[in-house]
């Protein structure tokens, strides 16, 4: 077996480990809480996506503070 071998072996090996520990970390982390629902208030705040165009509209929000949603990893300006 030659040492080439060897390193790619390690290297395939650690790569294996790292998957694992980062699905078990996955599968380990708890959903978030809820919201109240005497904080979601009625809101009409439109966005559209800069990238495709896509339009959309928050009607319900935890709060009257609205952050822009994400859409084609970008975040949504605001109509």
């Amino acid at each position: 077996m030659d040492a080439v071998d060897v390193v790619i072996a390690i290297a395939i090996g650690v790569s294996i480990m790292a998957l694992g520990r980062w699905g078990v970390k996955l599968l380990a982390t708890p959903a978030p809480a809820e919201p109240d629902p005497d904080d979601i208030v009625d809101v009409e705040r439109p966005f559209r996506c800069s990238v495709c165009g896509m339009r959309l509209t928050v009607t319900h929000a935890q709060g009257e503070d609205v952050a822009a949603p994400r859409h084609c990893r970008e975040e949504m300006e605001a109509v």
